[in-house]
């Protein structure tokens, strides 16, 4: 009779579990609320990968140049500490004077730039969570919702309804299908 008793009690235990399950899965679909984790789409899916892979190749010139400009400085200003001993001090004042004018007005030149490049940076999360909408906004009608919410303002939900994965495959698979063979070099 224990033995019953407790066979009965696990078979119960198990029916429970697998209604739960069932139940959560059928919530993800039927509440209309989901919930997806975007930096970690973005971060983690092939197209997320190309687009920062891309600005980093289209800005591999700007280092370039910003190590050849310093080079140039360094150069010059080892050659005018070089020519200290041959100039008068006035003339060296004045030599100084102009390359410390040529300097800061480089390198305004330069913090100009790099905060395009910054703000061009920042600007591809955007980019990419509007390429993706398309391919959201299916989801959501695949699972009935009308709403979603980041991940990161949840403080509590079930991991049914997070479509965080889902995004990063079906991105992965648009981008695939768009790309061919680039997406395999993401990989790597």
């Amino acid at each position: 009779m224990i033995f019953l008793n407790f066979t009965f009690k696990i078979y119960y235990i198990i029916l429970s579990l697998a209604f739960v399950l069932s139940t959560n899965m059928a919530l993800a679909g039927s509440n209309g609320i989901l919930v997806v984790d975007l930096d970690r789409a973005y971060q983690s899916s092939k197209f997320g990968k190309s687009i920062r892979k891309n600005f980093g190749l289209e800005n591999q010139s700007f280092n370039e140049e910003n190590d050849a400009i310093l080079e140039s400085l360094k150069q010059e200003e080892i050659k005018l500490t070089e020519e200290r001993q041959s100039l008068s001090p006035e003339e060296f004042s004045k030599a100084a004077e102009a390359f410390d004018k040529k300097a800061v007005a480089i390198r305004a030149v330069r913090l100009e730039k790099i905060r395009l490049v910054d703000k061009k940076f920042q600007e591809l999360k955007p980019l990419f969570y509007n390429q993706i909408r398309p391919i959201i906004e299916k989801i959501m009608r695949e699972y009935d919702a009308s709403i979603i919410l980041e991940k990161n303002t949840v403080i509590w939900s079930l991991a049914s309804i997070d479509i965080t994965s889902l995004i990063v495959e079906r991105v992965d698979q648009a981008f695939m299908n768009a790309n061919g063979s680039q997406a395999s070099e993401l990989e790597n």
